[in-house]
């Protein structure tokens, strides 16, 4: 999948920060990261999970839930330290600082499904239990796919 950003809104495969991978993971086990972060010009950040599960062979996942709400929670757990780590490049430094200046915090996940009858996700459940588990972060988070975008700024293709 592309996403393709407004050019007036600042985008960065988080989980592929140098920082992240050089220096946060390294602290313990079970660390992951939201794949995109997302700047817009009202200052609204955008943690942006994504999960294709189109292919034949992708499985039914366990627990995504509780993997999306660990993603969310370690990437907002990294982005203090990668603003203040000498080593953290400018661009990483750059993006973090603006996302803890951000007014508000919104988190998305793009999900792609079989275009079958059998659906590896149920989306109410796993809305549900977003909502729940991340309350104090994003009381609505979204789920959303290139067939329900629900009116995102950007394009997936």
């Amino acid at each position: 999948m592309t996403f393709t950003f407004p050019a007036t809104w600042q985008a960065s495969k988080f989980d592929e920060w140098a920082f992240f991978r050089q220096h946060f993971l390294k602290l313990r086990d079970h660390l992951q990261a939201v794949d995109i972060l997302v700047l817009s010009p009202d200052q609204i950040a955008f943690m942006v999970e994504v999960k294709d599960y189109r292919h034949p062979e992708a499985g039914k996942p366990s627990a995504l839930a509780e993997t999306i709400v660990n993603k969310v929670l370690c990437t907002l757990a990294a982005l203090l330290p990668a603003k203040l780590h000498a080593d953290t490049p400018i661009d990483e430094k750059i993006m973090s600082r603006a996302v803890l200046r951000c007014e508000r915090l919104q988190v998305i996940v793009h999900i792609e499904q079989p275009a079958s009858h059998q659906p590896r996700v149920d989306l109410a459940d796993l809305k549900q239990k977003l909502k729940s588990k991340l309350r104090a972060i994003d009381a609505h988070p979204k789920i959303v796919s290139m067939a329900k975008p629900l009116a995102m700024a950007w394009h997936v293709s």
